[in-house]
């Protein structure tokens, strides 16, 4: 979870430079590629020249060929989402945002604002924001000093805490 302050009135995101490449980037450009290599695999097996052209060899490539290119397929199809859904607090737009994804692909799932929240508990250095219906909708945890008066003093504001 990240729990940001956003001092100024810019909707823009202003979280610092990032490397262009992450290691999340090259992950999936990996399995990617693996999977593409795996269905090319499949392809090549049918294209090697073989002296011996006898039903057993055609049995086997055909096992080692389905193999490959459903490995492959399925290595290309998948499309999970490995990051964990991000909980942003704008203190001065008073909202809380839950956000999936990152660079481009970053997509607030879901925004409330914080006078629609339930009740907040502040337990140590963690804040645990409560739905309207008391459910749990996140545990903030805060080392920044600055950042917890900021969260605070708007969940005060907004008679929640």
């Amino acid at each position: 979870m990240t729990a940001t302050f956003d001092a100024t009135t810019d909707t823009t995101e202003a979280k610092g430079i990032k490397s262009a490449l992450g290691i999340g980037t090259i992950t999936v450009f990996a399995t990617r590629a693996a999977g593409a290599i795996l269905v090319l695999g499949a392809i090549g097996v049918w294209l090697e020249p073989t002296n011996y052209a006898g039903a057993d060899l055609v049995v086997m490539k055909l096992a080692v060929s389905l193999f490959l290119s459903l490995a492959g397929f399925m290595i290309l199809q998948d499309r999970r989402v490995t990051d964990s859904p991000d909980v942003e607090i704008d203190t001065v737009r008073r909202e809380l945002r839950v956000v999936t994804g990152a660079g481009r692909h970053r997509k607030v799932t879901r925004r409330t604002a914080i006078r629609d929240l339930g009740k907040a508990q502040v337990i140590g250095d963690t804040v645990r924001l409560k739905a309207a219906n008391g459910d749990v909708l996140a545990d903030v945890s805060m080392s920044d000093a600055r950042v917890r008066r900021h969260l605070c003093g708007a969940l005060h504001d907004a008679g929640k805490l």
